[in-house]
C-alpha cells in the first residue's frame, strides 16, 4: 500500500467525519408572530445551545449526524419540543411559535435556583404571579399577592400594604428579602423592604416570584423566610406605550405610563413612571400620655407617590445583553412602626444599576441612595408637645417644641448603599454549577438623628461567595442538589449557609426533599441605633458594666428548614396540585429591646460602656440623674430558640383557557419551651408568648374564579385569616388573657394595655371583585370593588380596619 493511496483514505476519513454534521436553525416568534429575543434553544443530550437574537433567529451549528430534540424555552411561554435530524446539512425548522402560558404550572422562573427552570422542577416552592394575570387586574396588585399560599398579608391603611412568609412578623420586619431586577430594594440602616418606596409601576411588571423559605444560601442574608423577586419588561419582548388612569375611594387619584421601543438589532430602549395620591383612612391611634389618650398630634393623612425609570439596553452579541437602569421615587404616607406610626415626608430613593448578561456570565453593579429630612416620629412627637403643654408652654411654643428637646422626633436619613456581583454558570457532564460573589459597602448616615453616628456616617463591608451543584441521574428523574454561601460581614464575622436537596421526576409532576439554612443579620438600627437621647442603644460592640460583667454584641439570627414537597398534575392539563410539609428550627432570635441593667435604679450595677467608648458620651442631653449614668439602656439580645411547622396546599383547576379556578390553604403552628429561662427575652424570669411573638395565624385559606374571554376579563376572590394575636413592641393587638401582663396591664380586649389601645385580634373575611371590558384592542376599561362585605377587620396594628374600597381604571394601549 503506497503513501499515495494512505493519504487519500486519511483524506477521506477526515471528510466524513467533518461533513457528517450539519445543523439547525429557525426563527421563534409569538401567539401574534412578533419575534421573541433572547429565547433559549437547547438540544439537552448533547448539552448544546443558544439564544435568538433580535428578530428571533437562531442558528446551531456542528451537530453530528443523527435524531435529537430540541427545546425552546422562555418565560410566560410554554415549552416547545421539536425532533429533527441532521444528515450532513442545515436544517430549517422554519417558524416555531411559543404560546403564552396560561397555566401556571407551565411557567418558567429563575429565584429558585438563579437559572431558568419549569417551576415544576424547582427544587422550592415558588408563588408567580404572571404579566398576564397583572394585565387582567384591576387595582392595587398587591391583592394578588395576598392570595397566594404560605403569606401573612397586612394592610396599614387605604394605600399601604405588606406581607410577611412563615411567621415572626412584625412592626418592623426586616426577614424577608425584596429584589427589584436582581437588586436589593431594602432600605440601608433599617433593612426594611421598599415596599411603597419602590420605583416600578404595575404595567413594566412581567412577573412576580415569591419564594417560601430560607434562600440565604444564594442570596445572602435577610433571605430568611423567604424572597419577592420582581422582574420587569424588556423592550425587545414588550414594545409600544401604555398609558393607565384610575381613581376610587378615599379621593384616590393615579396615572401611570410606561414606553418601550426596540431601536434596531442592537438599541432598545425603556422609560416608565407613575404618580399617586389620595387621604387615606379618617382615623386616630391614640397615644396615652401619664396613662391618658391624645390624638396623634397635627396627623397629615395625604399620602403621594412619585416614581420613574428609564433604561438603555446595548446587545454586543445576539447572546449577550448590557443593560442601564436609572430610578428614584419620592414618597409620603403614614407607616407602621414597633411604638406607633412614623409621618413619611417626601422619602427619596435613587439607583443607578449596570448589568451584563451572557449565557454564561452575570455581572452587575449598582448604587442606591435613600433620603428624607422632614419624617418624624408621630407618637413621639405627641408626647413631647404634651410634655410641653403640661410644663406651661403655649400651644404655638409646644407645637414648635415637640420637634426639638431630649427626645427629637425627627429622622434624617442620607444613607447609600454600593453593591457588585458577579456569576458563571456552567457543566460537566451530568453536573451543572453556579458559582458568584457579592460585594456590599453600607454606608448609613442619620446625620445623628437615630444612629451613632455624629463623627460621620457608619460605613460596614460585607463580602459573600456562593456555589451550586446539580448533578441528573441518567435518565431515571432523580437531581440532586447542593449549594453553599460564606459570608463574611465587618461586625458579626464570617458566616456558612449550607442548602441540600434531592428531586425526583415523573410523568406528572415533581418530588423534592430540601435542607435549607437562613440567617437575619441584625440591621445597621440594631447595631448602632442611638434614640430617646441614648436610652435606646444599638448592640454591635457588647457593653460593660460596673461590676466587670460583659454583655456580647448581637449575632445573626437562624432557621434551618426540612421541607417536603410536590408540584404536578392530578389530572393532566386541568387539575394542579403544588403542596409542601416544612419543619423549621429556629435560634438565636433577636430579642425586643431589653434592659440590661434592670437593678441599675436601685442602686446597682449601671453600664460604663459600649465597646470602648465611655457610656456618658451616648447620653448627653438627658435630664441629671440615674438614666445618664447607665443605669438604664435598652438595647437588643440574642436568645432563644423555637420550632414551627406547617404546610401549604395550592389547587388550581383550568376549565379551559379561559376560566380557572384556585383554592389555597395554609396551617402554622410552632413548639416553644416554656421551661426554658434561654427563651425568656424580656429577662423578666417567665417565658411565654410575649418573648418569642409568633404573630401569624394558624389557619388561612384563599380561593379565586379567574377569567378572561373575548372583551371581558375579572376575579372574584376571597380569603379568610383565623383570628390571631400580634405583639410588636408597644403594639397589641390580642384576645383577653389577663395572665399576660404588659407595662403593668393586663391584656384585654378594647383597652388600653401598656402605651397602646388594644383594638382586639386580626384577621378575618374578606371578599373582593375585580372585572373589566376591552372596549377595543387600544382600550379597556375596568372596575374593582375590595372588602365588598366592608367586615371591618383589622389587618395590622396601629392601623385602621379595612373598610370597602371601589376604583376605576382606564387603560389605553399604542
Amino acid at each position: 500500500m503506497n503513501q499515495k493511496f494512505l493519504t487519500f483514505l486519511f483524506i477521506f476519513f477526515i471528510s466524513g467525519v467533518i461533513f457528517a454534521q450539519g445543523g439547525i436553525k429557525g426563527t421563534i416568534v409569538d401567539e401574534s408572530g412578533v419575534a421573541i429575543s433572547q429565547a433559549e434553544v437547547f438540544i439537552k443530550s448533547i448539552k448544546q445551545g443558544t439564544v435568538t437574537n433580535t428578530r428571533g433567529e437562531f442558528e446551531l451549528n456542528n451537530i453530528n449526524n443523527g435524531t435529537y430534540t430540541v427545546s425552546v424555552i422562555y418565560i410566560g411561554y410554554l415549552t416547545v419540543e421539536k425532533s429533527f435530524t441532521i444528515s450532513n446539512s442545515i436544517l430549517n425548522l422554519g417558524l416555531i411559535t411559543l404560546n403564552s402560558s396560561y397555566q401556571v404550572f407551565e411557567e418558567v422562573v429563575v429565584s429558585g435556583s438563579r437559572k431558568m427552570e419549569k417551576i415544576t422542577q424547582a427544587p422550592v416552592t415558588i408563588n408567580v404571579i404572571s404579566a398576564r394575570q397583572l394585565d387582567n387586574f384591576v387595582g392595587d396588585p398587591s391583592e394578588l399577592i395576598a392570595q397566594q399560599k404560605g403569606i401573612d398579608f397586612i394592610k396599614t391603611g387605604a394605600f399601604v400594604s405588606g406581607f410577611n412568609i412563615r411567621g415572626f412578623n412584625s412592626a418592623f420586619n426586616p426577614k424577608m428579602l425584596q429584589l427589584d431586577d436582581n437588586r436589593f430594594s431594602t432600605l440601608i440602616a433599617t433593612g426594611l423592604p421598599f415596599g411603597p418606596l419602590s420605583s416600578i409601576i404595575k404595567e413594566d411588571i412581567e412577573r412576580v416570584e415569591i419564594v417560601l423559605g430560607p434562600s440565604s444560601a444564594l442570596y445572602g442574608p435577610n433571605a430568611h423566610n423567604g424572597l419577592v423577586n420582581t422582574i420587569t419588561k424588556s423592550p425587545w419582548k414588550y414594545e409600544g406605550t401604555e398609558i393607565a388612569l384610575g381613581a376610587g375611594s378615599y379621593d384616590a387619584f393615579n396615572a401611570r405610563f410606561r414606553h418601550a421601543k426596540k431601536l434596531n438589532d442592537k438599541w432598545a430602549y425603556k422609560v416608565t413612571g407613575g404618580y399617586a395620591e389620595g387621604t387615606d383612612v379618617n382615623w386616630t391611634d391614640s397615644v396615652y400620655v401619664a396613662g391618658i389618650a391624645k390624638p396623634e398630634l397635627e396627623l397629615d393623612r395625604k399620602s403621594k407617590f412619585l416614581k420613574a425609570e428609564t433604561s438603555v439596553y446595548y446587545k454586543p452579541t445576539t447572546d449577550s445583553e448590557i443593560k442601564a437602569i436609572y430610578g428614584t421615587s419620592k414618597s409620603s404616607y403614614l407607616a407602621v412602626t414597633n411604638v406607633g406610626r412614623n409621618q413619611i415626608k417626601d422619602w427619596g430613593i435613587q439607583f443607578l444599576q449596570g448589568t451584563y448578561t451572557s449565557k454564561r456570565l452575570f455581572a452587575q453593579l449598582y448604587k442606591t441612595w435613600s433620603s428624607t429630612d422632614d419624617t418624624y416620629a408621630i407618637t413621639t412627637r405627641t408626647e413631647n408637645y404634651w410634655g410641653l403643654i403640661g410644663a406651661g408652654n403655649t400651644h404655638e411654643e409646644a407645637l414648635v417644641g415637640s420637634y426639638g428637646g431630649n427626645n427629637p422626633p425627627i429622622f434624617v436619613d442620607k444613607s447609600d448603599r454600593l453593591n457588585t456581583e458577579i456569576q458563571y454558570n456552567n457543566n460537566i457532564g451530568g453536573l451543572d454549577y453556579i458559582v458568584g460573589a457579592q460585594y456590599q459597602k453600607d454606608k448609613a448616615d442619620s446625620r445623628d438623628t437615630y444612629l451613632i453616628d455624629a463623627t460621620g456616617p457608619i460605613e460596614l463591608e460585607q463580602k459573600g461567595f456562593y456555589g451550586q451543584l446539580e448533578y441528573k441521574i441518567g435518565e431515571s428523574g432523580v437531581k440532586l442538589i447542593a449549594a453553599a454561601r460564606g459570608d463574611d460581614h465587618d461586625l458579626y464575622g464570617f458566616n456558612f449557609i449550607p442548602k441540600a436537596g434531592i428531586t425526583y421526576t415523573m410523568d406528572k409532576g415533581t418530588w423534592r426533599f430540601t435542607y435549607g439554612k437562613g440567617i437575619a443579620s441584625p440591621t445597621i438600627l440594631n447595631l448602632s441605633g442611638d434614640l430617646f437621647g441614648g436610652i435606646i442603644l444599638g448592640n454591635g460592640e457588647g457593653f460593660t458594666l460596673s461590676d466587670g460583667s460583659k454583655i456580647k454584641p448581637v449575632e445573626v439570627e437562624t432557621i434551618q428548614t426540612l421541607e417536603l414537597g410536590y408540584k404536578g398534575y392530578l389530572s393532566e392539563g386541568k387539575l394542579y396540585l403544588d403542596a409542601n410539609a416544612y419543619y423549621n428550627m429556629s435560634e438565636n432570635f433577636l430579642s425586643p429591646l431589653t434592659n440590661i441593667v434592670p437593678t441599675g435604679l436601685a442602686g446597682g450595677s449601671v453600664v460604663t460602656h459600649r465597646g470602648d467608648q465611655p457610656i456618658e458620651e451616648l447620653t448627653v442631653g438627658l435630664a441629671p440623674g440615674l438614666y445618664d449614668a447607665g443605669g438604664f439602656i435598652l438595647t437588643y439580645l440574642n436568645f432563644g430558640k423555637v420550632d414551627t411547622y406547617g404546610f401549604d396546599l395550592g389547587l388550581t383547576y383550568y376549565f379551559n383557557e379561559y376560566y380557572n379556578m384556585t383554592l389555597n390553604y395554609s396551617f402554622f403552628d410552632y413548639n416553644m419551651d416554656k421551661n426554658d429561662l434561654a427563651n425568656d427575652g424580656d429577662k423578666n424570669g417567665v417565658v411565654n408568648v410575649l418573648d418569642l411573638p409568633i404573630n401569624t395565624p394558624k389557619n388561612k385559606i384563599s380561593s379565586a374564579f379567574n377569567f378572561s374571554r373575548d372583551k371581558f376579563y375579572g376575579s372574584i376572590l376571597s380569603r379568610y385569616i383565623q383570628k390571631y394575636d400580634f405583639f410588636s413592641g408597644r403594639n397589641v393587638a390580642a384576645k383577653t388573657n389577663t395572665d399576660l401582663m404588659i407595662g403593668g396591664d393586663p391584656v384585654v380586649e378594647g383597652q388600653r394595655v401598656g402605651k397602646k389601645f388594644n383594638y382586639g385580634q386580626l384577621g378575618g373575611f374578606f371578599l373582593n371583585v375585580n372585572f373589566g371590558y376591552k372596549i377595543s384592542d387600544h382600550l379597556s376599561l375596568g372596575a374593582y370593588v375590595n372588602n365588598i362585605l366592608d367586615t371591618n377587620n383589622y389587618e395590622f396594628v396601629a392601623s385602621p380596619p379595612s373598610e370597602r374600597a371601589y376604583g376605576v381604571e382606564l387603560k389605553i394601549k399604542f
